[in-house]
């Protein structure tokens, strides 16, 4: 029995290896936090760059939103986007009047009509962004834009 004690007080008393260990439960949470802060600035870029390019695709006098060219308009607001995950096949793209729209949130649908003279038009436009924290659920950003055709 004091054989079995004396080794325990032996390892209890042992510290090698316990700056790995320690830096094993610090390190674990430093990833998760460096993590974090990047999945957080690559979804606040790809917003930034979705809110401007809408915003162009709107009140640029854009040639191809205005007569309803959807692939044309996509294709000008995924050159925009160089982060998100094959912007042209994921993207959603709404173009309407906004007296379809109700009082409440709707979600973005494919509805893509062209601008008639006077009327105020609603563009939106939804991506996903690419994820790469473990645990997280599909993240994406949306963008929106109003604008009317002039006479």
């Amino acid at each position: 029995m004091l054989r079995l004690g004396s080794r325990l007080r032996a390892f209890a008393g042992d510290e090698r290896g316990a700056a790995a260990v320690e830096f094993a439960f610090v390190g674990v949470v430093f990833i998760t936090v460096l993590l974090a802060v990047l999945q957080f600035a690559l979804v606040f870029l790809t917003q930034m760059n979705l809110h401007d390019a809408v915003s162009d695709a709107a009140t640029g006098n854009n040639a191809q939103t205005l007569a309803g060219n959807r692939s044309a308009v996509v294709t000008q607001i995924c050159g925009r986007l160089v982060i998100a995950d094959n912007c042209v096949a994921n993207i959603r793209l709404e173009t309407q009047p906004l007296s379809a729209y109700g009082g409440t949130s709707q979600p973005i649908g494919a509805t893509f009509s062209a601008a008639t003279a006077g009327t105020p038009m609603l563009i939106r436009a939804r991506v996903p962004v690419v994820t790469f924290v473990p645990g997280l659920p599909d993240l994406s950003v949306s963008g929106s834009a109003l604008y009317a055709r002039a006479s």
